[in-house]
């Protein structure tokens, strides 16, 4: 169908539901409406001839109450009369506690018991669509009932009875005006949707060739500049949509050069396939398992790229056809010029219908092969780090009886030549030195258990530099603290923070014999770390020897261990952190410290 005649459709449509839905609703109304009139006026009624028999009953006291109502002129002459007032109402009746019919507008039925009949309140709470059908299917008899008493005690009741079928002749007056009122909206829908089309086929033909236009590429088509309508808007915003169309084309195409960049790092093979087994994406690791750079490759059948003897197609069309993934299947295959084996995992992909096509993992066993050879020497060393830790722990044992004994020496020997006692000096100073050595060897060695803690980096900098300031001042350092206000808490162990910025700080002093400046600052780098950094103003670090700080046992002081900054590093690195260090030779040295900001586990 033309635009033309769908919109005539859609025209008639909407007036039809329109129509359809105001008179259903206006229906639905009135019936309500109708009901409650009707229970209105019965209810009016039943009051008036509970007046009257009160009133028959009680000019007549000394007969009996029902003689008195069957006598009453007036009574039945007010029932008779009701019937004719209301249009609805079908009879009206007293009837004794028995239910028995007293009097009767159908004086035929006197003495009789009176029939049951659903109330008349039941009709109005009805929903719309049951009350439309208790009214339009055949003739119903509700009733609107009052209680008439004698002397506070139930005597008897009024009825009053209401037929669906008087009901039905009011509302269908109404239904005939909706009707009339759809007849003659039909025609005049049509004749709007005819003008209607005329007038906006014109403006979305010239729409038309706008997005045939920006189809084409033609991004900077400038649309028809007349008029100042909706189409006219849209027209611009076409142009604009072209515009960023073009941007995000060629966006696209510089993030899928890097996603195929990133891709390509990997050392597993990835391919792509679809449904039909078509190349349709693989990375450089694949590259020599298909034979073809990716230019070449996409969109051609494996079966084409691939011999049939190779066993890689057989498995793909395994989990193509039976929908089920295969995976760390072992495979021999010629890759490149050699021959190699292969674990190779093969997936469907699949919406919620049917599979679209499959994704190929190859994994080289000789690089898996190599990674477990790593872990297994990772192992050994572990092994051999436990084992030169307890040799330690049996040299520190001797060194201590050494130590007690050369001190005995020295009380025994106090006369002896000043050969003899600058020999057990330098005997005593050398065991403790070692002694030294073999415990920084062993804190180094130590397997260590960090207990993270939110931690405020400030407080714990503060505190330290207070008793740095206070040992040193006296040597000519002032300390300058640079700390960041908006630094953030951070997840670490306090007491190894403590041990690693106190050596940092304690090596920063002992590097400025002749005093200086401590500089101590704090910042954030982003929301995903802090900076520290400690700056002092010392004799500062050759360039040839900063690689070799941070080695274990590398020293350029003449007491020193060369476990300090080991130590202080391996600190660091448990806290997923890492340490620069930047000097001068003369100007001073500058050790950086990077923490992640993380929430505490």
């Amino acid at each position: 169908m033309s635009i033309r005649v769908k919109e005539m459709v859609v025209v008639t449509l909407l007036t039809l539901l329109v129509v359809g839905t105001t008179t259903l609703i206006h229906l639905s109304h009135l019936s309500r409406v109708v009901a409650q009139e009707s229970q209105r006026q019965a209810e009016l009624i039943a009051r008036q001839i509970y007046a009257q028999s009160r009133a028959a009953i009680a000019a007549a006291p000394a007969a009996d109450a029902l003689d008195a109502l069957r006598n009453d002129r007036e009574l039945r002459n007010l029932l008779e009369s009701s019937v004719g007032y209301s249009p609805h109402l079908l009879y009206a009746l007293v009837a004794d506690r028995s239910g028995r019919i007293v009097l009767h507008t159908e004086s035929d039925k006197q003495g009789r018991l009176a029939p049951p009949y659903p109330s008349l309140a039941a009709l109005v709470d009805l929903d719309p669509v049951s009350r439309f059908r208790e009214l339009y299917e055949g003739a119903r008899t509700y009733e609107a009932a009052l209680p008439l008493t004698l002397n506070g005690a139930p005597f008897g009741s009024i009825r009053l009875g209401v037929s669906t079928t008087l009901l039905r002749r009011e509302l269908g007056a109404s239904l005939r005006q909706s009707l009339t009122l759809a007849g003659i909206a039909l025609p005049l829908a049509w004749v709007a949707a005819m003008i209607l089309a005329r007038l906006t086929l014109r403006p979305v033909r010239a729409l038309a060739g706008e997005v045939d236009r920006i189809r084409r590429g033609e991004f900077s088509a400038a649309p028809d500049a007349r008029g100042g309508d909706e189409f006219q808007e849209l027209s611009a915003q076409l142009q604009q949509l072209g515009r960023e169309m073009h941007a995000d084309r060629l966006a696209t195409l510089s993030e899928k050069a890097q996603m195929q960049h990133v891709v390509d790092q990997l050392e597993d093979g990835v391919i792509f396939l679809s449904r039909e087994m078509r190349i349709l994406f693989f990375n450089k690791a694949a590259e020599e398992v298909v034979g073809l750079p990716l230019e070449q490759a996409v969109g051609q059948p494996l079966a084409e790229l691939l011999p049939a003897s190779h066993p890689l197609r057989p498995l793909v069309e395994g989990a193509l056809e039976g929908g089920r993934g295969i995976r760390n299947a072992t495979l021999a295959m010629a890759v490149g010029e050699r021959r190699r084996e292969c674990l190779v995992s093969a997936f469907p992909v699949a919406d919620a219908r049917e599979v679209m096509g499959a994704v190929v993992l190859l994994k080289d066993l000789e690089s898996i092969k190599t990674v477990q050879s790593l872990v297994s020497y990772s192992a050994k060393l572990a092994a051999l780090g436990r084992l030169t830790s307890g040799v330690a722990h049996e040299v520190k044992n001797p060194l201590n009886a050494m130590v007690i004994h050369v001190e005995l020496l020295k009380d025994r020997l106090e006369g002896a030549p000043e050969e003899v006692q600058k020999s057990l000096e330098v005997i005593g100073g050398e065991i403790r030195r070692l002694d030294r050595v073999v415990q920084g060897f062993l804190r180094f060695m130590r397997p260590q258990e960090v207990a993270f803690k939110a931690i405020d980096l400030n407080a714990l900098l503060a505190s330290m530099t207070a008793l740095v300031e206070a040992e040193w001042q006296t040597r000519g350092i002032r300390v300058v603290s640079e700390l960041d206000p908006a630094l953030p808490s951070i997840s670490a162990d306090d007491e190894l923070l403590r041990q690693a910025f106190l050596n940092l700080l304690q090596n920063a002093c002992q590097a400025m014999p002749d005093g200086g400046a401590l500089t101590i600052r704090t910042e954030r780098l982003g929301r995903e770390s802090i900076r520290v950094s400690v700056r002092d103003e010392g004799v500062g670090i050759p360039a040839d020897d900063l690689d070799k700080i941070f080695k274990l046992y590398y020293t350029t002081k003449p007491d020193g261990n060369g476990i300090g900054l080991s130590l202080v590093y391996r600190i660091i690195q448990l806290h997923d952190g890492a340490i620069e260090a930047a000097s001068e030779v003369g100007g001073g040295t500058t050790m950086t410290v990077r923490l992640p900001v993380r929430s505490a586990v």
